[in-house]
């Protein structure tokens, strides 16, 4: 699987992927003796979505982006529930530098079929915000 910031991840103007509905927020992580860990439902998730998104192929988008994620309507999870574990996802494999650099992010429920769509865009207006170097 590809590393965190992959500098061999080409630069895109558009990613779109497809891949298994993440678990909510509210089930990322164990809270036990103190210290978070990640609960069994989201390592299983990691690993199973983190091959997914390898096998697209996906290239990277630098610097500010607008993240839009179609969620299945049959999922229960509450919709803005959904979207940490797949921010940090993209992360994780490279395609965006970091998920702090969004300046958009939009959810919507669709009745296609039963995966997330992630599509993920440069940003084309003036940041909202300052960002950090480094």
């Amino acid at each position: 699987m590809a590393a965190t910031s992959d500098p061999l991840r080409p630069a895109s103007d558009r990613v779109a992927l497809r891949l298994p509905v993440p678990p909510s927020v509210n089930a990322l992580h164990r809270h036990g003796r103190g210290t978070p860990r990640r609960s069994p439902a989201y390592a299983a998730w990691i690993k199973t979505a983190g091959w997914a998104l390898v096998a697209q192929r996906p290239g990277r988008i630098h610097g500010p982006y607008d993240l839009t994620l179609h969620m299945p309507a049959c999922s229960r999870a509450d919709l803005g529930n959904l979207e940490k574990a797949v921010s940090d996802l993209l992360q994780r494999h490279g395609v965006i530098g970091n998920d702090r650099d969004a300046e958009a992010i939009h959810l919507r429920w669709h009745r296609e079929h039963a995966e997330t769509e992630v599509i993920v865009v440069p940003f084309t207006g003036a940041p909202a915000r300052a960002r950090a170097e480094g």
